[in-house]
């Protein structure tokens, strides 16, 4: 009996010094850009220093509030949102970036003699009303459209070759032509409006367990390169759970990854460029979505993730 006791008491002890939990919650519905985030958890079995659990967001879901407020440990999303949080004190820091910039984009009917952004000038564009990016637009390019909510009824979209409609470049594209309707598109990024989509957590989690967010960082450099070796595991788990892309679409989404939003060089996937911050916070300072005087500075920490800039 004193032998079993000793056993259970050894096992807690090293359960709550190596073995801890915790959840990464994701911006949205699984989906093929959080490969990476599902690889880690799938790889538990194989790590003893942390147990990773992923879990999805949805429309409903305010990643930052729920990190803010310790209701889980990370989040993922754009690094706009994590600072306009902060400027109202959630207190929160990018740890690990995943795409270079998030997908941001503007998909309309070709031959429409759309050549520009202020080509879409009095359009009817089917938006998530006082989405930050449409704001920044609007102020830089002076462009302004019917805006109305966006259901994701892809069919109202098909019918009304004047519309045009937010999406993200990885999958929007790609769903339409899926369902036989071409599209072009103008990207965020090539507007210059370009959010990194970060890995984030608390000032707090930071001060007081920073071995168990250099866990974190490390399983993340691994498992992202291993989702994108062997993409099969993920991409059959998030088909599972979704039924809005198929295989050819994921597929494609991973190819525009490589291509467009990682560095060539995998082992910088997670690496962050103080000067995008500084970049950002101006442009949301322009719109009033950052007091003048926000520091971009506090809200990223560059310390975890390793070899970065040498």
């Amino acid at each position: 009996m004193k032998k079993i006791l000793i056993s259970i008491v050894a096992l807690l002890f090293a359960t709550t010094s190596f073995g801890k939990q915790v959840t990464l919650l994701m911006d949205w519905f699984p989906q093929g850009n959080q490969s990476g985030y599902w690889q880690a958890e799938f790889d538990n079995r194989y790590h003893t220093d942390v147990t990773i659990k992923v879990k999805a967001g949805g429309p409903k879901v305010n990643t930052t509030q729920m990190v803010a407020s310790g209701q889980v440990e990370f989040g993922l999303q754009g690094s706009d949102s994590v600072m306009m949080a902060n400027s109202k004190g959630a207190g929160l820091k990018g740890i690990f970036v995943s795409l270079n910039h998030v997908p941001y984009t503007l998909v309309f009917h070709p031959n429409q003699g759309i050549k520009t952004v202020n080509d879409l000038e009095g359009r009817p564009f089917a938006v998530k009303m006082g989405v930050t990016y449409w704001k920044w637009v609007k102020f830089k390019y002076g462009v302004s459209a019917k805006e109305f909510p966006l259901t994701g009824d892809l069919g109202l979209f098909a019918r009304t070759p004047t519309q045009f409609q937010q999406g993200y470049s990885l999958f929007l594209p790609a769903r339409l032509a899926a369902k036989g309707v071409a599209t072009e598109q103008i990207t965020l990024e090539s507007l210059g409006y370009r959010p990194y989509s970060v890995l984030f957590t608390t000032d707090k989690m930071i001060k007081e367990n920073p071995e168990l967010v250099q866990a974190v960082v490390d399983r993340l450099s691994i498992s992202f390169h291993k989702s994108l070796v062997d993409p099969k595991p993920t991409r059959d788990y998030i088909l599972s759970k979704s039924k809005k892309v198929n295989a050819e679409i994921h597929n494609n989404a991973l190819e525009l990854m490589k291509r467009d939003f990682l560095p060539q060089d995998w082992s910088k996937i997670g690496c962050q460029d103080p000067n995008r911050w500084v970049e950002l916070s101006e442009q949301l300072k322009d719109i009033d979505m950052l007091p003048a005087d926000f520091n971009p500075h506090d809200s990223y920490d560059t310390s975890f993730k390793k070899g970065c800039f040498n």
